[in-house]
């Protein structure tokens, strides 16, 4: 029994370890899935931890908890330090922005426009964009909220589907696609606004089911979106958590920020979306850079997809 636990014990370690691993050396499977999924360990862990209790096992009862401790450590980088947001000024301007994987077009159309209608987002990033979805989200009014549409290039690469941006201003520049990487295009528009341009991307790199070495040459090559001085977001199903030693090296040479962290309220976890269970780990992100403050984020159910959508405000305060 002792040695039993040991050994569950040691292989969690190991689990726990791959975090640590270079960038690069991830871009293997099932190394990507077992990075993602390294938050869920709390569970397996409170259960060995009662376990070891019962039993009297007093040394593998230590361990659990310290293996506990660093997992849920690791959960507070969403909670603390406290967020440090600067106070809103009337002068700064607010921005409501949206993010959606379509799930291959199955996206129900009535619920992404009533999203936008209640958010009052301005500028909505799709992903797995296909079908009759474009036709259907005019239909139920988007054209009339988000008039201009720029649409990523399609390609043989497309995972499920292409991406898009709608947006309610029209884009200063716009173009189809902003990267060479092996999956679908992404689009990217810079929109004027009182306070300076903005460029904003809708991002889908390739899923590590379809070949984990283009999964991470996708990730990695976001962070060639960044443009200082121009503050850019990037939206969109990145396929990776912030386990994950490529993500977090792409967002320390780009400069992007997830909203999501700076927020200091928890994670907002988008994947799988189901009305029955909860979602697990948080694959959707939207990554700002510059003097683009984060506000507020919620994840919301869309039926007919497998992902859920976030919406956040941010604020770019005036440039003198």
């Amino acid at each position: 029994m002792n040695t039993l636990l040991w050994i569950l014990l040691g292989l969690i370690a190991l689990w726990m370890a791959l975090r640590f691993l270079p960038a690069g050396a991830d871009w293997h499977r099932p190394l990507v899935e077992l990075i993602a999924l390294i938050d869920l360990l709390t569970v397996p862990l409170l259960a060995i931890l009662i376990w070891t209790v019962a039993a009297g096992a007093w040394p593998q009862c230590l361990l659990a908890l310290i293996e506990l401790t660093l997992v849920s450590c690791q959960r507070l980088r969403y909670r603390l330090p406290p967020a440090d947001r600067t106070s809103q000024s009337s002068s700064d301007h607010e921005l409501s922005v949206m993010t959606l994987n379509c799930r291959f077009g199955r996206a129900d159309p009535e619920e992404v426009v009533r999203c936008v209608r209640t958010y009052g987002v301005e500028v909505l990033a799709l992903q797995e964009v296909r079908g009759k979805l474009p036709d259907s989200l005019q239909a139920a009014g988007l054209n009339q909220l988000l008039p201009y549409l720029t649409q990523g290039t399609a390609s043989p690469d497309d995972n499920g589907g292409y991406n898009a941006i709608f947006s309610a201003y029209q884009p200063v520049k716009a173009s189809p696609s902003a990267l060479d990487l092996p999956a679908a295009a992404v689009p990217l528009v810079e929109l004027k606004t009182s306070s300076g341009p903005i460029r904003v991307a809708s991002v889908h790199p390739k899923s590590p089911q379809r070949g984990a070495r283009q999964w991470g040459r996708g990730i990695a090559a976001l962070a060639r979106l960044s443009h200082p001085p121009v503050p850019t977001i990037v939206m969109g199903d990145c396929n990776a958590t912030l386990q994950h030693p490529t993500f977090r090296a792409m967002l320390a040479k780009s400069g992007l920020h997830d909203a999501s962290v700076h927020l200091k309220a928890g994670s907002h976890l988008t994947f799988p979306s189901a009305s029955t269970l909860p979602s697990l780990i948080e694959i959707d992100h939207i990554l700002t850079d510059g003097d683009l403050v984060p506000q507020s984020m919620h994840a919301l159910r869309i039926p007919g997809s497998d992902h859920r959508a976030l919406v956040a405000r941010l604020t770019l305060p005036r440039r003198l």
